[in-house]
């Protein structure tokens, strides 16, 4: 996936990749983001998860910004 940095909604719906039917984002979009988390090491509790499950009702190219935004966060790493 491009993690950004995206400049418009277009380069992050592109960044989203292949998608199912509208309607039917949840499972790709959640999966987008729990890969980012996964890829980052990103240790997840019961609530972290339930915040993910409502975010990936969003559009695509939102949750393709979370994702990006994680990933570009861990390979920034701390400063």
């Amino acid at each position: 996936m491009n993690a950004g940095p995206f400049a418009t909604e277009a380069e992050a719906r592109q960044a989203a990749g292949p998608l199912p039917e509208p309607g039917s984002w949840r499972g790709h979009n959640q999966r987008l983001i729990m890969g980012a988390c996964h890829a980052a090491g990103v240790p997840l509790g019961s609530y972290d998860i339930q915040i993910i499950e409502w975010l990936a009702g969003w559009e695509p190219a939102t949750c393709a910004v979370v994702a990006g935004l994680i990933s570009r966060a861990r390979q920034a790493g701390p400063r």
